[in-house]
């Protein structure tokens, strides 16, 4: 597997805007990831060498705010889903939060996405609350889908600062 992390640039955000329309129920917008960019908070992209047909296979965008680290998205593509990418993302996110001085990393993830709170735990997170009614769920006719509001479950981890 030849797959890499990089600096998400402007010129990847519409693949990134495409992933995160299939992940997720109310996406981040094209916008929100310039200003992202525009701000200066860490952003990176997953390549995968083996997917020339697929520039970007992942993200995250994080944000710093004094010794702490919030991240904001982390979505991988469909079609690459189940392969480690999550993993090596999040590993890529927490040294550069460390190399940052951060002493926490925080996150919210909807209650249901069984998967992300399953890798979040593996990778030393903590459960520190929950946010009743947080995320939107948009009303889909086609599947059956009413409108409505799902929790947020906070998660954490400490992080040791790396010595400079």
């Amino acid at each position: 597997m030849s797959v890499h992390v990089s600096t998400m640039t402007a010129a990847d955000v519409p693949a990134v805007a495409v992933i995160e329309a299939q992940q997720h129920l109310t996406p981040w917008q094209e916008n929100g990831f310039k200003d992202a960019l525009r701000h200066g908070w860490p952003a990176r992209v997953l390549r995968d060498a083996s997917r020339p047909d697929q520039p970007v296979v992942g993200y995250f965008v994080a944000m710093t705010a004094g010794d702490d680290e919030e991240l904001l998205t982390m979505t991988v593509a469909p079609a690459s889903a189940g392969r480690g990418y999550g993993r090596l993302l999040l590993e890529a996110l927490l040294n550069d939060a460390q190399e940052r001085g951060a002493q926490r990393l925080f996150l919210e993830v909807r209650q249901s996405n069984d998967r992300a709170i399953r890798l979040y735990t593996s990778a030393g997170f903590t459960i520190a609350g929950m946010r009743k009614n947080y995320y939107a769920i948009p009303a889909d006719p086609s599947q059956g889908r009413a409108a409505g509001r799902e929790d947020a479950v906070l998660m954490v981890r400490a992080l040791q600062a790396s010595a400079s």
